[in-house]
């Protein structure tokens, strides 16, 4: 239990957020945690959820709490039941008014919002921006870092989110999280003078607080940093995100050397591994491959077989793209040529292989499913492709692509009706982007041009050709659809004269 951070005590009587401001129970909250733990291990993810929820309305300051309703969020969304998304009475449950219901609810949007990183970053922001104000003391920690990779994540990153956090960090003395977010921004906005001042304070602000000179003279002050200065060095580099290679070095020297302390210690593994991967010799990657194999073989944890694997597809991916490289630079070399060849099917070969062990290890998530179709379908093995198309459609994560994929997989076997039915389903889907919409129609055209040539069928042919001449009116160039339209116009004057 966490409590008396921020010099702010438990409350002995009140409970939850009444919206005048926080009154914590840690011993409820403990009460809804005991049975969230039991709804999580019978695989009760949705029941588990909603308790977690419940229990940090009562104190909102646990950690484990936190990670608990994480757990249970990421489990429900890889199960069967994660396809229709939570029940109203468990989203309801965050739906009150108040700071510590807005942190909840942000957590809950953030957690669902796991295929859009733009919307998870957001969400992210305002949990941040929310927890800030309850005094939740690691949770508030916990939250701003996990926000700050959540907005590292986001494709389309957004200074204002960057700006917010910074703030949200700043009041909650978290100084190296809020001067990273400010230089975030900055990098988005360098023109922003006023900016630029406000993080040049914060990291003022950030080098007082690292070197203790607002203890100067107490317990604990600049002389015990001083002290532990060759510890803290060690941790700022290994924090870098841009390290040189004497940086590098020097991580991997103590991670090493802490890992010969304790050389069946998991996170300190993960760290030489990381250690290992980030300075990126031939010889590390090796090391860091047999380090992960031996850990599976004496813990029989998948995830450090699944991070070996990965290594291995890194290295294949190099030499295809080494390959390339010398066949564009001799584009009528046969051996440049054969050489390429085999190093793409070896690849996929491999990712085949490595993606078949996670469908086994991972068989409620259907997006692994999805991968292994689409690599069966680029070594042309349509029919195994379309046995994992099949199983992965249903998940609504994967599902327009999984039946776009299944529709050309059944074109390929010859299966043009099959195809066509696919086709139609997956333009059926809400999400899709003008440029999946118009990719999907057009094998939806190629697939009833199919029907119209071989079976001499007229409305199939018609049908075609109208869908030709939409994608055409939208974009002259795209593929070979001018070319295309032309000789459905002849196919389809063919028939009609018949």
């Amino acid at each position: 239990m966490i409590s008396g951070l921020f010099g702010k005590k438990p409350p002995s009587d009140g409970g939850g957020d009444n919206g005048g401001g926080p009154s914590f129970q840690p011993d409820k909250a403990g009460k809804f945690f005991d049975h969230a733990k039991v709804a999580q291990e019978s695989e009760r993810y949705e029941y588990a959820m909603g308790l977690w929820l419940r229990g940090l309305q009562q104190d909102p300051r646990m950690v484990s709490g936190v990670e608990g309703y994480v757990k249970s969020a990421t489990d429900f969304l890889n199960s069967p039941d994660g396809a229709r998304r939570v029940s109203k009475d468990t989203r309801n449950a965050v739906s009150g008014s108040g700071d510590v219901n807005k942190f909840l609810n942000a957590l809950y949007e953030w957690s669902m919002s796991v295929d859009d990183r733009t919307s998870g970053a957001s969400w992210a922001v305002k949990a941040t921006e929310a927890v800030a104000k309850i005094g939740a003391g690691d949770v508030g920690k916990w939250v701003a870092e996990a926000a700050y990779a959540a907005c590292r994540k986001d494709p389309k990153a957004k200074k204002d989110n960057y700006v917010r956090l910074m703030k949200a960090a700043d009041s909650m003395g978290l100084a190296e999280i809020a001067v990273n977010s400010g230089e975030e921004a900055r990098r988005l906005d360098p023109a922003d003078g006023q900016l630029g001042n406000e993080v040049k304070m914060l990291a003022a602000k950030a080098t007082m607080q690292k070197g203790g000179y607002e203890k100067t003279g107490q317990e604990g002050g600049f002389r015990q940093n001083i002290r532990d200065s060759s510890k803290q060095q060690a941790l700022e580099e290994a924090g870098r995100i841009s390290k040189t290679e004497d940086v590098k070095d020097r991580v991997l020297a103590n991670a090493e050397a802490e890992l010969a302390l304790r050389p069946e210690d998991l996170p300190t593994l993960s760290r030489v591994v990381q250690a290992l991967r980030e300075r990126g010799k031939a010889a590390d990657e090796e090391r860091a491959h047999s380090l992960l194999m031996a850990t599976y073989e004496r813990t029989k944890i998948y995830k450090f077989k699944q991070d070996a694997g990965e290594i291995r597809i890194r290295q294949s991916q190099r030499r295809v793209r080494e390959a390339r490289r010398m066949l564009e630079s001799a584009a009528d070399d046969p051996i440049a040529k054969s050489v390429f060849e085999t190093e793409q099917r070896a690849l996929l070969e491999l990712e085949v292989e490595e993606l078949k062990q996670n469908v086994e290890n991972y068989p409620t998530d259907m997006r692994w499913r999805y991968e292994l179709g689409r690599r069966y379908f680029d070594l042309a093995q349509y029919e195994e492709a379309i046995g994992q198309f099949q199983e992965a459609q249903n998940d609504p994560r994967v599902r327009a692509k999984t039946l776009h994929m299944l529709g050309l997989s059944f074109l390929r076997c010859d299966l043009a009706d099959e195809s066509i039915e696919t086709f139609r389903r997956a333009l059926e889907s809400t999400d899709l982007t003008p440029e999946d919409q118009r990719d999907i129609k057009y094998d939806l055209c190629c697939a009833l041009q199919v029907v119209g040539e071989t079976r001499r069928d007229l409305a199939a042919a018609e049908e075609a050709e109208k869908i030709a001449s939409q994608i055409l009116i939208q974009a002259i160039g795209y593929k070979d659809i001018k070319a295309r339209r032309d000789s459905l116009k002849k196919l389809v004057a063919e028939l009609r004269a018949k």
